[in-house]
């Protein structure tokens, strides 16, 4: 189950770990998500930081394949050196771990992966955040007890003044695709339409999710990650979840999106589904990452080319 245990959030807060959490609202390019009693501190969707507890004390891991590349590397030395427990060590380090990502990342792009930081950022923490409609909760959500993976997992909760004094909030999942190659094939639109019917039809598997993105959403906002906002929430299983497809530099001229959506929407897995969740996708709203209500649309909104929506 994921979620930080007390002591965890207390030294985030004020104790030995507070710098990393600092670091983390000093640098926009960076996000702290939430795991298992451990948590990951991503940079451009790459995990710069696991940080877990072993016996008395928490350790940082930096993946060293990232100053693996045939040029040499320029901090390799200075980083493998770094003792897993010195903090302030890998803290004062990070703009040579930034480097050794960046150019391995020239070298090995992960532009799906880098879409969603940038989606959680601007919905989370930017300047508009506490205007658009959407929060995120998770990325790269993964649960291999019951074998589930969301790119994304959110909340919806409404700009509007009215909603935002409730707090009760409904779940979102979203599906990040770049690019065309993505629409097709083994880990394609269809085979997540199937997926997620598979998933939020068990019970037991969607009442884990609804507890635990309700706690890191809470843990978040305690820890100051969330822009604007002080409470906590509560998610309402009552309330139908949406299932959001984020589609990333689609070619319009392109009929392969459109062809394979019609064929999804025949499909009876997708009339299924339309039972029990809300199969949307996202449109721009004047080319930036925010996500509103008025530009999550139907897919049948989507093929009818909704002009009222903005895109």
């Amino acid at each position: 189950m994921r979620g930080l245990d007390t002591d965890f959030i207390k030294d985030l807060k004020e104790g030995i770990l507070k710098d990393f959490l600092q670091a983390v609202k000093d640098d926009d390019t960076l996000c702290l998500e939430i795991r298992d009693n451990k948590l990951n501190i991503y940079y451009r969707g790459g995990n710069m930081f696991e940080i877990f507890k072993d016996r008395s004390k928490y350790k940082v891991y930096f993946n060293l394949e990232y100053c693996n590349k045939k040029d040499s590397s320029k901090y390799k030395d200075i980083l493998k050196n770094l003792r897993d427990d010195d903090y302030k060590g890998w803290i004062d380090n990070i703009p040579f771990i930034k480097y050794e990502m960046d150019t391995w990342f020239c070298k090995h792009p992960k532009l799906e992966r880098e879409y969603q930081q940038l989606i959680l950022r601007e919905n989370n923490y930017s300047k508009i955040a506490n205007d658009t409609d959407y929060y995120i909760c998770d990325i790269e959500y993964a649960d291999s007890e019951n074998k589930s993976r969301f790119d994304i997992v959110g909340i919806k909760w409404l700009s509007k003044s009215q909603a935002r004094k409730k707090s009760s909030v409904g779940l979102a999942f979203i599906e990040m695709k770049y690019g065309d190659a993505a629409v097709k094939g083994d880990s394609g639109i269809k085979k997540h339409i199937n997926d997620i019917y598979g998933f939020v039809n068990e019970p037991q598997k969607m009442d884990t999710i609804y507890k635990e993105i309700e706690d890191i959403f809470n843990q978040k906002v305690e820890l100051g990650l969330i822009s604007g906002i002080d409470k906590n929430i509560s998610i309402n299983n009552e309330i139908k979840p949406e299932f959001i497809f984020f589609f990333a530099n689609h070619k319009p001229a392109k009929s392969i999106l459109e062809s394979e959506l019609k064929s999804i929407i025949q499909s009876h897995e997708y009339k299924e589904l339309s039972e029990i969740a809300s199969v949307k996708i996202a449109k721009a709203s004047y080319m930036g990452y925010g996500l509103y209500d008025e530009c999550i649309v139907s897919l049948e909104e989507f093929l009818n080319g909704n002009k009222d929506s903005l895109g």
